[in-house]
């Protein structure tokens, strides 16, 4: 796989191809110094979200809060985005230098548009999409869904390509499904109330919710129909081939923050780090929030905390090329860097 180094072309290309727009001030500010000292004295790096700071951060923000960041020499800043484009758009103009987003959404940017993604190192062992439909009237399988609406988070984003994915899995022409942006959230349930949808995509926070105020809801994870990464830290090929010791020592970071977050006994500082960035959420709802996504980060066994599981990565590549959503194969060697998480363990 070639990996052409950034240019000002080249970006403006990738961006166009994944349908986000890069001012040229941020290309400029991304390009124009090729130091990474700060002020500090630290390796200066940003890392940005893929939507909000949402707690499924916390293990960002504690290793920013913490001093994990700056225990292994690096400055690092922690900031926020309005959805997976903007932080590949990031990434892409060189204005930051990490972030967390969907393996899925990761792959068919690099199989389709050549983008420069490396992936190295999965915080979230189980998927935290959910399909859900009103309980009275529930969607069982994607089956279902053939010739009715469901709700997704955004047009072509993750959630529109895991339900042209599963239904490609479970033999569904994805064409017979309409889509329908409900967004991220339990107002969702309230297309579903007026019809305007069958079911929608949400994540356990929103059923709990749900459930809670009496509206009840049916759920099956995406997991159950095929397995697939999830997201994954995501950097790009020109950082790695750079600045590796740097790509470790940020996943050591990471790997320190997640070991942090799954620790009940830190939840009263968590969420007080949680609070510093999202001044949004009570201090009940961010806790209610983690105890919904430790599991997920558990999922596959304490042993396993930010492992990557190549198999899973090739199957999924399989099925996108299959179902069409992916217009090659690409050598997963170069894409998925699992060999990191021990040089980073090494570092602790």
């Amino acid at each position: 796989m070639n990996h052409p180094g950034f240019s000002r072309r080249r970006v403006l290309t990738l961006a166009a191809g994944i349908g986000v727009a890069i001012p040229a001030t941020s290309f400029l500010a991304g390009c124009a110094d090729d130091s990474t000292s700060s002020g500090t004295g630290g390796t200066a790096r940003v890392y940005q979200t893929a939507f909000g700071y949402n707690v499924g951060n916390c293990p960002e923000m504690i290793a920013k809060e913490a001093g994990f960041f700056a225990d292994l020499g690096i400055d690092g800043q922690v900031i926020s985005s309005t959805g997976t484009p903007q932080a590949m758009s990031g990434l892409l103009s060189l204005s930051t230098q990490y972030s967390r987003f969907q393996a899925i959404s990761a792959l068919i940017t690099v199989a389709n548009e050549d983008a420069p993604f490396v992936a190295f190192g999965m915080p979230v062992q189980r998927s935290s999409f959910e399909m859900q439909s009103m309980a009275e009237q529930p969607v069982k399988s994607m089956g279902d869904l053939a010739g009715k609406t469901v709700g997704i988070v955004s047009a072509g984003g993750t959630t529109d390509q895991m339900v042209d994915l599963m239904a490609v899995q479970e033999g569904i022409d994805p064409k017979s499904i309409k889509r329908q942006v409900t967004g991220l959230g339990t107002a969702a349930y309230q297309f579903a109330e007026k019809g305007d949808v069958a079911a929608w995509i949400g994540s356990a926070a929103e059923r709990d919710a749900l459930n809670a105020a009496g509206s009840k809801v049916h759920t099956w994870n995406f997991d159950d129909v095929m397995p697939t990464p999830a997201d994954c830290y995501i950097t790009t090929r020109d950082e790695f081939d750079k600045n590796r010791e740097t790509v470790v020592k940020m996943l050591a970071a990471f790997y320190q923050g997640l070991e942090y977050a799954c620790d009940e006994s830190n939840d009263k500082q968590t969420i007080e780090w949680i609070r510093k960035y999202n001044r949004e959420i009570t201090p009940e709802g961010a806790q209610q929030q983690l105890d919904l996504v430790r599991p997920l980060y558990l999922a596959a066994g304490e042993d396993k905390l930010m492992t990557m599981d190549t198999d899973n990565w090739a199957t999924m590549q399989s099925a996108l090329f299959k179902a069409k959503l992916i217009k090659k194969e690409v050598d997963l060697s170069e894409v998925v860097l699992p060999e990191l998480l021990a040089e980073a363990k090494a570092l602790l």
